[in-house]
């Protein structure tokens, strides 16, 4: 959860000061706030769909001694790069998928 929290505070803090001290308004703090929000149920959904899909697909490869390992390996590095590639909380994500592998 921490890392969620940085990578919000650095993006947020990264478009203030962009935008300048003197121009940040009430809204910019609330979409920050939302955006919060936003990383958190994102990687959330993104955690929960790849283990389930992990989860499914290790059940069927059991019997495939090659492609097993590459599903246990491949499949939560997915999850990390999808969360990351929408700049989502990867850490959370793979965190999720570990619970929903089970």
């Amino acid at each position: 959860m921490r890392g969620c929290v940085l990578q919000v505070l650095y993006h947020m803090f990264s478009e203030f000061s962009d935008i300048g001290a003197e121009n940040i308004v009430a809204a910019d703090v609330l979409l920050a706030i939302v955006s919060f929000v936003v990383v958190i149920v994102g990687s959330l959904l993104i955690g929960t769909l790849m283990g389930l899909a992990g989860g499914f697909s290790a059940r069927f490869t059991y019997h495939l001694r090659v492609m097993e390992p590459m599903v246990v390996v491949v499949i939560p590095y997915l999850a990390f790069l999808v969360a990351e590639m929408f700049h989502l909380s990867g850490i959370l994500s793979y965190v999720i998928f570990t619970i929903f592998d089970l």
